[in-house]
């Protein structure tokens, strides 16, 4: 388990103080990688040489350099990612949620972009922003060109930290989901499949922990998004916070999220379920329809604290865009603007639009 501190990452300027339409004049020359050989049970080696070989053709053309600063650990990637955006015009990131977990902790707060290339088991939030999934070439000609143009869209993050000690023992910041319950439960038996495919390992682990779903006991503090404040037990088997929309290799838990509103979302079970209803509530979330279902409780927040009581059952290992973080307490709160992604300019173009939109929909 890495603790991700925020000693490890560099103090640069704010993504909040440029406007993401804005073209600035962007540091030519090295582009810093991280690739992950080991995913997919050992098989991810050859994603990882194909997706260096393209980003060097690519970004060739386009005067970029790129380096491989892949390291033999987890805790090695993060540690040379850290260092590599002193110097980088960019970090890139290849493979899944866990190689994005790496790069939002080390490009966050910062003016470094991160660009994705999404091939790993999950994808889940290069899945919610539309990026191409498993087109590695595709993936790095939008790169190049983002970088070509600056073209950069700026998002939120959520932001997970041990609230008894400042966040020496947790201090991470998650682009999908933070998850507490069932959901973290089936992450974690999904992480030990040998199952090839990521959505057959997620899909075995829900109907597993499905058919033995207990309640969990939670006390929450919520500060609403009114900035009221409710404090309550809460007996459940789901309880989850949510950035972005999809966790799971393609469930859709959390479908109202939106990644540019400086807001969480709060998504928990009302009462325990059967096992028939768990399995019907699991099967309507990959087509995000489970928000109907009367046991489905879902708020927009802006901060929550969570911690353990004596009642229920113990809740399992916290994991943050699948990867295991720590235990109870937690407090996460959103932590809006904090990322700065590479996309393709028409996908700036419509990002800009959809938030103008939005925008203009909320003046009126």
């Amino acid at each position: 388990m890495l603790p991700f501190g925020s000693a490890g990452r560099r103090s640069m300027t704010s993504v909040a103080d440029h406007d993401t339409g804005k073209v600035r004049s962007h540091r030519r020359g090295i582009v810093a990688v991280l690739t992950n050989p080991a995913a997919n049970n050992g098989h991810g080696s050859r994603a990882a040489s194909h997706a260096i070989s393209a980003l060097r053709e690519s970004c060739g053309r386009h005067g970029f350099g790129v380096v491989d600063i892949t390291g033999h650990s987890r805790e090695e990637s993060l540690e040379n990612a850290c260092r590599a955006i002193t110097y980088a015009a960019a970090l890139i990131v290849v493979g899944g949620d866990g190689m994005v977990s790496i790069g939002v902790n080390a490009v966050a707060d910062c003016d470094v972009p991160l660009g994705i290339i999404a091939c790993g088991s999950g994808n889940d939030f290069a899945r919610g922003l539309d990026l191409p999934i498993g087109r590695i070439e595709t993936s790095a000609e939008g790169i190049a060109a983002a970088l070509s143009y600056d073209s950069t869209i700026v998002l939120d993050l959520g932001h997970a930290y041990s609230p008894e000690d400042g966040g020496h023992r947790i201090d991470t910041f998650f682009a999908g989901m933070l998850n507490c319950s069932i959901d973290a439960a089936i992450n974690d038996r999904a992480n030990q499949s040998s199952l090839p495919f990521g959505t057959l390992r997620y899909l075995e682990a829900g109907i597993r922990e499905a058919s033995h779903v207990g309640n969990y006991g939670f006390h929450v503090s919520v500060t609403n998004e009114d900035h009221s404040v409710n404090d309550h037990d809460l007996l459940t088997p789901l309880l989850a916070v949510a950035n972005a929309p999809y966790i799971g290799s393609g469930i859709q838990a959390s479908p109202d999220s939106d990644l540019a509103d400086g807001l969480l979302e709060m998504l928990w079970a009302k009462w325990l379920p059967t096992a028939s209803e768990a399995l019907r509530i699991l099967a309507k979330a990959y087509r995000g329809m489970h928000l109907n279902e009367p046991v489905i409780g879902y708020r927009r927040i802006r901060s929550i604290t969570i911690d353990a009581i004596d009642e229920g059952k113990t809740p399992p290992v916290l994991m943050s865009d699948g990867e295991c973080i720590g235990m109870l307490p937690v407090t996460v709160d959103a932590h809006g603007k904090a990322l700065r992604l590479l996309v393709p300019p028409m996908v700036r173009e419509r990002w800009n639009t959809i938030e103008d939109n939005r925008h203009t929909g909320e003046e009126h």
